[in-house]
């Protein structure tokens, strides 16, 4: 039996969903903290202009980022149950399945935004202000949105295997390498907005070099052997993959949708101002979001394997004890961001204006942040389960169903303030919807005897 997986089979459930959500969410709140202080070399540095145009240019790199986490979870939905079964030879083949339609996307996607460049950034809510801003950003981080896409899917591979703590390294060093180098590229070297470009570009090489390295290299810490001769397409499984990953890209796509129709509103019933205002609370959203992730990262493969190996008493125990973890992680995020939202907003800024609206906005686009971390939860169940329909549901609910149209519609009632407003409602529509599907599930999800898991699966 491959020796990473045993432990899915055997270790206790809290002790091992820590030590796969741990290194997932320190990687993931160190990012987080990492564009919160990016940011803040960008605002110190260059000015809220130029933070302004990168919170445009952040939609086009979402998308990038919702292709490769699409295929990579899928991939890692079907691998993590090829190896509660044993197949590992099956999990490495749809492993290179997954590099296969990521290299095919990130050929396609990148090339096509370097020829429409000027024209999606003006789409994005770009101003005449900050277009060329925007587009000097964008034409070099482009460059790079291929590595980037590699190790965004690689990674989901590697925590499928139960190696997050690779992981976790890999997301530090691009951390490092980025926090090193900004301030470096900015302030010492001068090059203003490209010093940021670069910064970004080198660190996304940095990890998907990383990722190479675990796969491929002599001394590999993984089991899957890779028999490329052997190797070929299985256009059934890869449209398994993007059927498994849809909800994610979906979800990430409506959230780039979304910040894009913010961007909109906000240029047209304020300006410049708010437009840099919402760039800042970007990364607080990121903050919120990122250390859920990471628990749901460390439980899908948990849930996947023993739901693979028929161990439904263990998948049970994971599912519960990941919604207690997540939702006080999430409540405890909240409390901090209602306290002391002024003092958030300093740190990026010295403008009395800025700081007052962007303590208005915190207050309420984060009311009642910790609800959605339900959904998030949930969400992961059902992918991790390769229950791609309803995954795909939930995932539409929060920014497609709710957020996106309350956004374009409560700023005609009530300008800025509707922008901000139609947040906190989304989030608890999102909550009501994720608990009704669970209840509707319940047998499935959380008590689960190998006979209903057998007829729930069937009519899905």
């Amino acid at each position: 039996m491959n020796q990473n997986t045993e432990q899915l089979r055997t270790d206790p459930i809290g002790r091992l969903l820590f030590k796969l959500s741990l290194p997932a969410m320190i990687g993931m709140l160190v990012t987080a903290l990492y564009n919160i202080i990016d940011t803040i070399f960008v605002a110190r540095g260059i000015g809220a202009t130029a933070v302004a145009a990168i919170g445009i240019a952040f939609p086009i790199q979402m998308i990038l980022m919702a292709v490769s986490s699409a295929v990579g979870l899928g991939g890692a939905s079907i691998s993590s149950r090829k190896l509660g079964k044993g197949d590992d030879a099956g999990a490495a083949v749809t492993f290179l399945n997954v590099l296969v339609l990521v290299g095919v996307f990130a050929a396609f996607a990148v090339s096509s935004a370097f020829f429409m460049l000027d024209d999606i950034l003006t789409v994005f809510g770009a101003t005449s202000a900050i277009m060329e801003l925007s587009r000097q950003y964008l034409s070099v981080v482009l460059i790079s949105s291929p590595f980037f896409m590699f190790t965004l899917a690689a990674s989901a591979m590697v925590r499928a295997e139960g190696q997050a703590p690779y992981q976790m390294k890999v997301m530090l060093t691009t951390v490092v390498v980025n926090l090193v180098t900004t301030p470096l590229f900015i302030f010492t070297f001068g090059w203003g907005i490209y010093g940021a470009a670069w910064s970004t570009a080198l660190a996304q090489v940095v990890g998907s070099v990383l990722m190479l390295r675990f796969f491929f290299s002599k001394n590999r810490r993984t089991e899957l052997d890779f028999q490329w001769r052997k190797f070929r397409l299985r256009f059934g499984e890869l449209k398994e993959i993007m059927a498994i990953g849809s909800s994610s890209f979906i979800m990430m796509v409506s959230q780039s949708i979304l910040f894009v129709g913010v961007n909109v509103m906000l240029g047209t019933y304020g300006g410049t101002e708010e437009l840099a205002i919402f760039a800042i609370i970007n990364k607080f959203m990121a903050l919120v979001g990122m250390p859920i992730m990471g628990i749901v990262q460390g439980m899908q493969p948990i849930v996947g394997y023993n739901f693979g190996a028929r161990q439904f008493d263990r998948m049970r125990e994971t599912i519960w004890t990941a919604l207690r973890v997540g939702i006080a992680i999430a409540v405890i995020i909240w409390l901090t961001l209602q306290l002391i939202p002024e003092q958030l907003m300093r740190m990026f800024t010295t403008d009395a204006n800025l700081i007052a609206g962007g303590v208005t906005a915190i207050h309420v686009l984060f009311a009642v942040s910790f609800l959605p971390s339900v959904q998030m939860l949930i969400n992961g169940i059902y992918q991790s389960l390769g229950k791609a329909r309803v995954a795909m549901f939930l995932s539409l609910s929060r920014q497609t169903l709710y957020t996106i149209p309350l956004v374009f519609i409560l700023p005609n009632f009530f300008g800025v303030f509707g922008v901000w407003l139609a947040f906190p409602i989304a989030d608890a529509m999102t909550f009501l919807t994720a608990v009704g599907m669970a209840v509707w599930d319940r047998k499935l999800l959380f008590r689960p005897s190998e006979e209903e898991v057998e007829a729930k699966a069937t009519n899905l």
